[in-house]
Formats: C-alpha cells, structure tokens, sequence
C-alpha cells in the first residue's frame, strides 16, 4: 500500500510538473523572452528540479534562491553560448531547508521571474496508517 501511494504522488507531482513546464516552454513568446524557467518536483524525496532554457545566449541569467526572510540561500549566474539555445537542469537537495516559503528569482536584463513553493513536514500522523496489520 505505502509502494502504492508513493506512485500515485509521483505520478501526479510529474504530472503536475508538465502541466506547469509546458506554458514556459512554448514557442509563442521566445522572439520577446530572454528565457524561460520551469520547476518540478524530482522523483526523489526532498529535491527539485530547475529547468531553465536561455532564447538570448548574449544575456546572462541571474538565479537566486531566496528564504522567506530575504537572505539568498543560493546563487548563479548562467551563461549561453553564441548562436545556440542553451538549456540549464539543476537539482536541488532540498532536505537541509526547514519548513516554509521559498523562491527562485531568476533575472536577465528587463525580464524578472519568481517561482515560489512551500516545503512542509508531514505529521507522524499523516505518514503513518493508523492500524498496522501483519501477516505471516
């Protein structure tokens, strides 16, 4: 059962996370953007994943990760190269964080992007079933 339920929250992270990266990856707004940025969960506990794709090799990406209260956690500066579109892929761990908001600020030149998400702990209670039944 608890093999079970973690295939279906997998399955619907994943999901979820197309659902998101599609828009940001369409071909519509590319002329315009500098970049586009999605984010989804990994298929491991505790990690994400940042994905981001450069239209403007010339303009360096600014990525920030920001707690709640300000203080950058996490910095890099991505650069392209001429005539290519560049793709970036990070994992992040994010299992030394506590619990709370948190958001990647992605910057280059006029555009300005915030991705935010929410970690939180389960319960003991609501990772546990309340009755465990043994067979021998």
């Amino acid at each position: 059962m608890k093999t079970t339920l973690k295939s279906i929250t997998t399955a619907l992270f994943l999901t979820l996370g197309t659902f998101v990266a599609l828009p940001a990856m369409s071909q519509d707004d590319t002329k315009e953007k500098a970049f586009a940025a999605a984010m989804y969960p990994a298929a491991a506990d505790s990690k994400l994943w940042l994905c981001l794709e450069q239209y403007k090799p010339e303009e360096k990406v600014k990525l920030e990760l920001v707690n709640q209260k300000g203080q950058v956690l996490f910095n890099e500066t991505v650069v392209g190269k001429a005539k290519k579109r560049n793709a970036y892929r990070q994992s992040f761990d994010m299992s030394q964080l506590g619990d709370g908001k948190y958001t990647f600020r992605l910057t280059a030149g006029d555009q300005k992007e915030e991705i935010t998400f929410k970690l939180s702990t389960p319960s003991l209670e609501q990772a546990l079933p309340a009755r465990l039944v043994a067979i021998n």
